[in-house]
């Protein structure tokens, strides 16, 4: 008999090979699962974003523009302070405390606010008395700067009647 018909199993080198190629599968794999996880996180975030949102212009409805006599941009029904989710829930006369716990405390992360953007007379004419109103949603810590917590914001344009 011949030593080649005793060698059964693996080398050590073939051994090493298969590892390598394991590790580099899980590693992807891991990395892949890590993705999702921020992808699936930030779609949530959109969805509750677009809750408040709605929430937030059943509270403050645009007005229409013959409703509005003083200048838009100063006017309470189109500026509309920051405002937080849970106050929107209270003025829709949803008791907060029937939502279940984690929800609340997602919740309580949101703010609504509306804006009538600044623009000069001139601008104003040429535009056709057209105004830009921003809303925009805002999550995440409070304690962070306003330019570095996420937010949702939607541009609508608002005629003005002369």
């Amino acid at each position: 008999m011949s030593a080649r018909t005793y060698r059964r199993g693996f080398t050590l080198l073939e051994v090493m090979i298969a590892t390598i190629i394991l590790s580099l599968g899980l590693v992807v794999l891991l990395t892949s699962f890590a993705n999702c996880q921020k992808v699936m996180q930030a779609s949530q975030d959109h969805e509750t974003a677009q809750y408040v949102l709605a929430l937030g212009e059943t509270v403050y409805p645009i007005p229409s523009p013959d409703l509005v006599t003083e200048d838009p941009l100063d006017d309470e029904q189109l500026n509309i302070k920051e405002t937080s989710a849970e106050e929107l829930l209270e003025d829709l006369d949803i008791p907060i405390s029937d939502l279940p716990k984690d929800r609340r405390d997602e919740l309580s992360a949101y703010t609504f606010e509306r804006t009538v953007d600044e623009i000069d007379d001139d601008e104003l004419k040429r535009a056709g008395y057209l105004y830009t109103l921003r809303t925009k949603v805002r999550w995440g810590s409070r304690r962070l700067r306003e330019e570095e917590r996420p937010k949702l914001e939607v541009l609508t344009l608002w005629r003005k009647q002369r």
